[in-house]
């Protein structure tokens, strides 16, 4: 009996783990992707100057992020992933901070150096102490946590405004792509246990090796090949064509070059809105499923890439605190070149950059700018050689309260269409985790109606005894 066919539409992290997943098995995958390069938001683009690969943006993983994990190991390339167990603060004072592991059990393993956060005083400490208690105690399943903001739970813990604004605040901007007062507490409850509180290891900081493209690109194009699939870029889907004799079923997609794909399955790993774009209102109206996805916000992000002519004095990953700047990360560090390498190339990451999105490049690099003198004071002697703005207006979804029941499962309502990515429900939050898990259900939506049921999500750290105790559940 033939294989059964498969066509993925996007070649992110979601379209890429159900096309792993499924080739393994031995369905005949075939990924359509616009762009030259695989990987999606989380992906690199070629840059017009010099050709090298240049991330979209910066985007770093976390030991706790177990699927993504499972998806670079099936890939091979999870040795591009160089984790840190030490993450460096520097705040708008100049003072450095970090917080690191420590021989004690979870959730104690961060402790000392906790203690020792030079830019938060007793009462921080304190109010932080006690609002990771709560954590823990939260029956992460109970829907009222999706019913106020994590600004709101701050002020029922007593958090200080410093706490705020040099602890909870930077972590949760920078996962959630959105700010305080448009978060959900429950997907603050989700990143604080699962990363900070229930494994040792769980926050443990990974910065890929190599550009995003080429950890995703090669990897992903030799895999399928070896299972027997493919992968088009530079492929544009200009329609998907159904029949709806009796229920609404996909019959195949029309590319921009007028060629018709056709597959047993069909797989959507598109953002909501460009899905939606390609269903026709005969499939839509009226369907919950899809109208659900008209009330999904998107919050925006930007990268900014600089060139200096000199070395400078910078960790590979510095958080930083009380500026427009979240992060700035060493991409010569980042990528293992010699120490002797003249100048530095820096990657800066701004989450939730609603106030930069409709101002001009060169204010935005102005911004920039003066926070990395401020924090590199050495970058003040060095010349700019040149530099790189990347803005994604719709890069994740807003992750409000009651965004989560508008995120539909990976099944939808035709019968061979399924849905894939980080928006949908994946119990994570729109990250490349919950990207990888997406395409995981889908695939396993796939297995399960071909009569092979199998789980193919990767388990959650296993939890030491004390964090056992511990914790609700």
């Amino acid at each position: 009996m033939p294989s059964k066919s498969v066509l993925i539409i996007g070649g992110g992290v979601a379209g890429i783990a159900a096309a792993v997943a499924l080739s393994e098995r031995g369905f005949r995958v075939e990924i359509v992707e616009k762009r030259p390069l695989l990987g999606g938001r989380a992906s690199s683009y070629l840059d017009p100057t010099t050709g090298e690969r240049l991330d979209e943006c910066q985007h770093g993983t976390m030991r706790c992020c177990t699927n993504l994990t499972d998806l670079l190991t099936r890939l091979g390339v999870q040795d591009q992933i160089r984790y840190h167990d030490t993450l460096h603060f520097l705040d708008g004072g100049g003072v450095r901070s970090v917080i690191k592991g420590s021989g004690l059990p979870a959730p104690m393993h961060t402790a000392p150096s906790f203690l020792r956060f030079r830019s938060l005083n007793l009462k921080d400490k304190i109010g932080i102490a006690r609002g990771m208690m709560a954590m823990l105690r939260a029956r992460p399943d109970d829907p009222k946590h999706d019913t106020i903001t994590v600004a709101e739970w701050y002020r029922q813990t007593r958090q200080t405004e410093r706490a705020v604004q040099r602890f909870w605040g930077p972590i949760l901007v920078s996962a959630c792509n959105e700010t305080n007062d448009r978060i959900s507490y429950a997907h603050a409850l989700k990143i604080f246990r699962d990363g900070f509180l229930l494994h040792p290891t769980a926050f443990h900081f990974g910065v890929p090796r190599v550009p995003l493209g080429s950890l995703y690109t090669e990897p992903t194009l030799v895999f399928l090949a070896k299972h027997g699939s493919c992968a088009r870029l530079r492929t544009i889907v200009e329609e998907i064509d159904f029949t709806t004799e009796i229920a609404p079923r996909v019959a195949g997609i029309i590319l921009r070059d007028g060629t018709r794909l056709e597959a047993d399955y069909y797989i959507s790993a598109l953002q909501f809105d460009l899905l939606l774009k390609l269903l026709p209102a005969s499939v839509t109206t009226n369907v919950p499923y899809w109208q659900n996805l008209h009330g999904l916000e998107l919050s925006p992000l930007c990268g900014v890439h600089l060139w200096f002519d000199r070395m400078l004095d910078c960790p590979e990953a510095l958080a930083v605190l009380d500026r427009e700047t979240e992060w700035i990360f060493h991409k010569n560090l980042n990528f293992d070149q010699p120490k002797g390498t003249a100048g530095s190339y820096l990657s800066v990451v701004i989450s939730a950059s609603h106030r930069l999105a409709g101002l001009p490049k060169e204010e935005i690099l102005a911004t920039v700018l003066s926070d990395v003198h401020a924090c590199l004071p050495d970058s003040r002697q060095a010349t700019l050689l040149r530099s790189q703005i990347i803005r994604w207006p719709k890069a994740t979804i807003s992750p409000k309260p009651g965004a989560d029941a508008l995120r539909p499962t990976q099944i939808s309502p035709v019968s061979n269409l399924l849905v894939a990515g980080e928006w949908t429900q994946t119990g994570w939050p729109s990250t490349m985790e919950g990207a990888a898990r997406s395409g995981y259900l889908a695939a396993e939506a796939i297995l399960a109606a071909e009569g092979n049921p199998e789980s193919l999500l990767a388990p959650d750290l296993p939890r030491p005894t004390l964090a056992r105790l511990l914790a609700s559940r």
